[in-house]
């Protein structure tokens, strides 16, 4: 089927109108009304009692000598219009007489006139939408620059589940138990900058700091004050037990035993720290100490490059994917790249 597309709109236009740090706003009731004639055309891809959104309108514009198609979003909410176009901005379209930049006119009259072409021809959207803008995945081996070996991710599960030290148990420790466990970690991560450093100093260079009074406890020897602490204010909000502490999200925690899990448990959430989990794993068991790791195969999966980053979308890991010689020759030829996703459009 032979389509004729003759877009008005460039790349450079809507790339310079659009910022994706800045909404732009429209309150102008003719754009309005061509906003709402194009989510008419379609069934909503969400809908609850606050908001409605459609995924995957199409708007055609020319780039570097071709036409491409971008996608685009459009969430309805409070009787306004919210228009996201990935990697460029979006928009905020309401009711008004303010006048409107001529090109915000046009990129909705374009996907309104143009709708009926995609919906006919489906097909036609994997041929136009340029890979910058689809979604996908790839094996992180192929975007890492060290993966672990099969044998090394293999003997590393292999000691874990051997270790001495894993069926043993201990339902109550004191706070200095606690910071010579963590120190044992702190050594085996940090070796050179934990070397000449107690166990309470380094707990205070990489913990979280927000620790609860924990480090408040009179006796550091006292098994009683310890777990009278743990079980009325451990929890009081902050994270005393995060013991590496990460402005992403969290770092690595080391948990106490308590006496519904006698053992420490070793928790990793940000995988920047994915070495160093591992580290102290290993170390842990070579001073059978009794504790849990339950990240540490999805970890050590990881490390040897066999967990999949997201293409141009959105995750704990993802990567994105620029149409440059590099991109192409590196990483294009390992990527899953998915279907170029549509709408469902109403019949007439």
């Amino acid at each position: 089927m032979k389509v004729l597309l003759k877009p008005k709109i460039s790349f450079p236009e809507i790339e310079y109108y659009l910022d994706k740090f800045h909404e732009r706003l429209a309150e102008n009731s003719r754009i309005y009304k061509i906003v709402k004639k194009l989510t008419d055309k379609a069934f909503p891809s969400h809908q609850d009692k606050f908001d409605k959104r459609w995924e995957y309108f199409y708007l055609p514009i020319r780039r570097s000598g071709r036409i491409i198609a971008l996608p685009f979003s459009v969430m309805e909410y409070k009787k306004e219009f919210f228009v996201s176009f990935h990697l460029f901005g979006g928009m905020h379209i309401k009711r008004g007489g303010a006048e409107a930049e001529q090109i915000c006119k046009s990129i909705f009259s374009e996907a309104t006139k143009f709708a009926p072409v995609f919906k006919k021809n489906e097909k036609l959207l994997e041929k136009l939408v340029p890979y910058d803008f689809r979604t996908g995945k790839i094996r992180g081996k192929y975007l890492m620059e060290n993966v672990l070996s099969k044998k090394q991710k293999e003997n590393i599960l292999n000691i874990y589940e051997k270790h001495p030290a894993k069926n043993m148990s201990v339902k109550e420790i004191s706070l200095n138990d606690y910071l010579k466990t963590a120190a044992i970690c702190y050594k085996a991560a940090f070796s050179a900058k934990a070397k000449k450093l107690s166990p309470f100093e380094m707990y205070k260079k990489w913990a979280d700091g927000r620790d609860n009074e924990m480090l408040s406890i009179k006796d550091g020897n006292s098994k009683k004050e310890f777990m009278e602490w743990l079980n009325t204010k451990a929890h009081a909000g902050g994270h005393p037990f995060e013991i590496v502490f990460s402005w992403r999200r969290h770092g690595i925690h080391l948990y106490p035993p308590s006496s519904s899990s006698p053992f420490y448990r070793l928790h990793v959430t940000n995988y920047a720290y994915a070495s160093a989990f591992v580290k102290m794993a290993i170390e842990l068991i070579k001073e059978k100490i009794p504790f849990e790791a339950n990240e540490l195969k999805e970890v050590l999966d990881y490390l040897a490059g066999e967990t999949y980053f997201t293409v141009n979308d959105y995750s704990e890991h993802n990567f994105s994917y620029y149409p440059s010689a590099e991109h192409k020759k590196k990483y294009f030829p390992h990527i899953v790249w998915d279907s170029a996703k549509t709408i469902k459009w109403k019949k007439p």
